[in-house]
């Protein structure tokens, strides 16, 4: 649902008396939240309305009615218990292998699902446009980004882009510096704050490098650093499980960009898919 994934991608930005806007709406059954004044609901969450009216403009709504306007066309009574549970479905002790086969699948849809309803097509365009331009593409990511920075590297080569990916920290540094005006540099970090990432993104931008970001929380620092940042959301807690959703959230971002290259340089791809396939295929049993 669009509204409170996007309340709760943006939970980092607002300040402590907005957070107590955003529980409130989180925690409370939409049908019931449409039908209050911005009086009222500052009231109920003791606030000012000058503080409602700063929650909703970073939000990106002009007013509190064109809000509960948005939450009154996505509620539906069934879906009212998966709101206030959040994004965490959580594996237990006990579970059989059959409900984890069934959690899983509903976590990796939720963060398909919450990517795609909050991710800017007109960045994701800018971030195609950038690669295509691009004369040399670096991607760095450490732990579970790196796998995935790794794929991305896997993925543009396979369609013809000069990309590379730089898994040791020093040499992404060393490789950063070094980077010209004609190249970008691709930063994957789940939480944004991974000081690796971040550093080697800050280092080409001072060299004059293009930079993109693929992030769950846009206003992190690793967006202080990027021309474009591609907001993936897995609502993932990543000390419990580890990185799963997230991955899939960023794969699935990787996928789009791809097919988006694709349908812009169709005969590149094409060729380039050929070509590649041609040099590994002796690699065969």
């Amino acid at each position: 649902m669009k509204v409170f994934v996007l309340i709760r991608s943006k939970l980092n930005l607002f300040t402590s008396a907005e957070k107590k806007v955003a529980e409130y709406i989180l925690r409370s059954d939409p049908s019931e939240t449409v039908k209050l004044t911005i009086t009222e609901l500052a009231e109920r969450c003791k606030v000012s309305e000058a503080t409602v009216i700063r929650f909703l403009k970073k939000l990106g709504y002009v007013s509190f009615q064109e809000l509960k306007l948005s939450m009154a066309l996505e509620y539906s009574p069934e879906k009212s218990a998966e709101i206030q549970q959040g994004e965490d479905i959580a594996i237990k002790k006990d579970d059989e292998v059959k409900t984890i086969l069934n959690k899983i699948l509903v976590g990796a849809n939720r963060s398909l699902e919450n990517t795609r309803s909050i991710i800017s097509v007109s960045k994701l365009i800018k971030a195609a446009n950038l690669i295509r331009s691009a004369e040399r593409i670096e991607i760095f990511g450490v732990g579970a980004s790196g796998a995935v920075a790794n794929i991305l590297q896997y993925k543009l080569v396979r369609s013809g882009y000069p990309a590379y990916y730089i898994s040791d920290s020093h040499i992404q540094s060393m490789s950063a510096s070094i980077m010209k005006p004609t190249g970008l540099v691709i930063g994957i970090s789940q939480s944004g704050s991974t000081k690796d990432t971040v550093d080697v993104l800050a280092i080409a931008k001072e060299r004059g490098a293009s930079t993109i970001a693929i992030t769950d929380h846009e206003f992190s620092p690793i967006s202080r650093y990027s021309d474009v940042v591609l907001v993936t959301f897995s609502g993932e807690n990543p000390v419990r499980m580890g990185a799963g959703k997230s991955i899939f959230a960023q794969l699935y971002v990787i996928e789009v960009l791809i097919a988006i290259l694709y349908t812009m340089d169709y005969e590149k791809s094409m060729k380039a898919g050929e070509r590649t396939a041609e040099a590994v295929a002796k690699k065969l049993y």
